[in-house]
């Protein structure tokens, strides 16, 4: 047991000096836009939490009160469509930036050792930035934010379906519902749900930037890996966007009419067509699963070599979500689902293209292992020959 325990630290002691927050030491990939995305990442995040800071001094976190002072804040504040804007459009920034590094990451193997701490804290981020963004999707009290918090607030629920199975437990504890109602404050949104979902949005950037200011506080790194003119224009987009596109306001929430369809923001909408297709079951447990897998991919993806159709199942397994993510969101978008013929039509491409990425990647690994022994026979003959020639 204490050598296991040595081993982990020594593992995360390696791993942690390897430990790339926003690709702060890839100063000389700077050339390739890609490698952009980490600097990008904080500084998203930088403007969101300024603003966000900024749009506290009016934001009144109550029932009766939050879609007033958006208002208030839009059309009376100065300047305070344009925090606002920037505050909304940040964000989106920041989950898009954090979304392409996660897929830069995979595709080109970059989780391997020694990189596996820097995937974790990049999967864990994205997690946590989604539900900073649901969370703060809902402080705005509109119709469309309202109905969506509670849409996404019943996923948790489908969990007690599988918990009703285990003895003992599943007879006292119903973990799904505990986990709505831990977010809800009690069995319906309300003013206890508006609280806690403000103090969660600011809590999660709140922490996680003293936990990122103490990392570079003890490392010394460069905290913005970006040039002045990087800065200046992405500066300019958001303003210009805040400006083109005002951040959305809708109409107050109102509990006793339902909006059709109901949906939230777009980073969510693949997860909605999800739900619409499967059992209540699938519909808890597979974004668990997805997150499982995307935090242990570093230690099931055993393949030594980083390009991408040298590990071709993981390779699969990353474009089918891609192309998933893409597809059930456009899906949703225009509110096509047919229950009866598509579930059934995915499940087959599903196993059909992961059945072959997996035969593909066993024969691509017997190859690599005949080629091995060749080339490590290969020079054992011409000594052989040279010994009998003597």
């Amino acid at each position: 047991m204490a050598t296991a325990l040595d081993n982990l630290r020594e593992w995360y002691r390696d791993r942690r000096g390897r430990l790339d927050l926003f690709d702060e030491t890839l100063v000389s990939q700077q050339a390739n836009p890609f490698y952009l995305l980490g600097p990008m990442i904080y500084y998203f995040w930088l403007v969101t939490v300024v603003t966000g800071i900024i749009l506290m001094f009016w934001y009144e976190p109550t029932t009766e009160g939050a879609y007033s002072s958006i208002l208030h804040i839009q059309h009376e504040v100065f300047l305070g469509w344009l925090i606002r804007g920037m505050h909304k459009y940040a964000a989106d920034g920041l989950i898009i930036a954090i979304i392409l590094r996660i897929y830069r990451q995979y595709f080109l193997g970059e989780y391997k050792k020694p990189g596996e701490l820097t995937w974790i804290w990049s999967f864990a981020g994205l997690v946590l930035a989604m539900i900073s963004g649901i969370t703060g999707y809902l402080l705005i009290w509109n119709q469309r934010a309202f109905w969506a918090a509670k849409t996404v607030l019943t996923v948790p629920v489908f969990f007690d379906e599988l918990t009703a199975k285990i003895p003992v437990i599943g007879e006292r504890f119903n973990l799904g519902s505990m986990i709505a109602y831990l977010f809800l404050g009690g069995p319906a949104i309300g003013a206890a749900t508006i609280t806690r979902f403000y103090a969660l949005h600011f809590g999660i950037s709140l922490v996680l930037l003293i936990v990122a200011e103490v990392f570079y506080y003890r490392t010394r790194r460069m905290r913005l890996n970006m040039s002045w003119f990087a800065i200046v224009v992405f500066t300019a987009m958001l303003v210009f966007i805040s400006w083109a596109l005002p951040a959305e306001l809708g109409r107050r929430a109102d509990p006793s009419r339902t909006p059709l369809p109901i949906l939230s923001d777009w980073y969510f909408l693949a997860l909605y067509q999800y739900v619409k297709y499967t059992p209540p079951l699938w519909a808890g447990l597979g974004p668990g699963l997805l997150i499982g897998f995307g935090m242990l991919a570093p230690f099931l993806d055993r393949n030594k070599s980083r390009a991408p159709l040298e590990r071709p199942f993981f390779f699969a397994v990353g474009l089918l979500a891609l192309i998933y993510f893409l597809a059930f969101t456009t899906l949703i978008m225009f509110n096509i689902a047919v229950i009866e013929r598509e579930p059934p039509i995915i499940l087959l491409v599903t196993s059909v293209v992961l059945m072959a990425a997996f035969i593909w990647e066993v024969r691509h690994r017997r190859r690599k292992a005949r080629e091995a022994a060749a080339s490590a026979a290969a020079p054992a003959r011409p000594a052989a020959a040279a010994h009998a020639h003597t």
